[in-house]
């Protein structure tokens, strides 16, 4: 394989892939970025097989082929390189050598056909929202979230499809956080618990522009925002169900008393009772 492009295309492609990238694990391929180029397009992806990412650059394939090679050493070796055209070749012993104007690196790579792959799914169905919006539901909800492993549930988020309005719910036991936003398509209602690790590298990854549209495609067991397909809790919707009330979900962010435990209304009344008194007294 020997390909060519700019240093900022490529640095932009592998920090997005670079998200994907588990931080332990115990298969080393997992590790690796997969510069694949057997097409006419080269494709940059990670995997650590609850979230995939998969990138497109730009630049010019000179050889045909596919190499794996270990993200933390490529990302700093792309990072220091000078801005300009990079040369990346791999040598028959899957030796990768990347050059750039005076600078070259020599590094091992893996076979690129043990990378796990990104599973090939036949979308059921798929909802569309601006990148503002989701930037925006993701902020306001994601703080709710359980950062307990103890509990799988409670470190996701509901995604309630119905009646063509979004709700995303999250919770963590003691607070809960709900955003509804008005779907411009009509969708066949679902509920989906994507995973809060999930949402916090698409929150990073979205640009944010209201103008641009976010595609969400989703089966019972994986979701799909191009370009990342990231499993979804199967199972929990039930369970989830079970933790919030309907009252409760229903609510307008106007009638913020219905959020309150009785105890907190009590020692609201009381500081209001005190307040009544200072205010006798003077």
């Amino acid at each position: 394989m020997k390909i060519t492009c700019s240093k900022s295309n490529l640095v932009k492609g592998v920090s997005i892939v670079s998200k994907a990238v588990p931080s332990k694990t115990t298969m080393p391929i997992l590790e690796c970025i997969l510069i694949d180029a057997t097409t006419d397009i080269i494709k940059l992806t990670a995997n650590d097989m609850e979230l995939g990412i998969m990138t497109e650059i730009s630049g010019d394939i000179i050889d045909r082929g596919m190499i794996a090679i270990d993200a933390k050493i490529f990302s700093e070796i792309v990072r220091k390189l000078p801005d300009n055209e990079v040369t990346i070749e791999t040598l028959d012993n899957l030796q990768t050598v990347i050059t750039c104007e005076k600078a070259k690196f020599d590094i091992a790579g893996k076979p690129g056909d043990e990378f796990a792959y990104l599973p090939i799914i036949e979308k059921e169905d798929s909802i569309e929202i601006s990148q503002f919006t989701l930037k925006e539901v993701i902020r306001q909800t994601i703080f709710s979230i359980s950062d307990s492993e103890s509990n799988k549930l409670m470190t996701g988020e509901l995604f309630d499809i119905s009646d063509n309005i979004l709700k995303v719910v999250s919770l963590d036991g003691h607070r809960i956080s709900i955003r509804k936003v008005p779907l411009k398509k009509s969708v066949a209602d679902r509920k989906l618990v994507v995973p809060g690790k999930t949402l916090i590298e698409i929150s990073k990854i979205l640009s944010g522009e209201a103008e641009n549209v976010v595609s969400i495609s989703y089966t019972k067991n994986h979701i799909v925002q191009t370009p990342i397909v990231f499993q979804s809790v199967s199972g929990m919707n039930k369970t989830f169900d079970r933790h919030i009330s309907k009252e409760r979900c229903n609510a307008s962010c106007d009638n913020m008393e219905d959020f309150c435990p009785p105890r907190r209304k009590k020692s609201r009344n009381m500081i209001q009772m005190i307040q009544y008194h200072k205010h006798r007294h003077k």
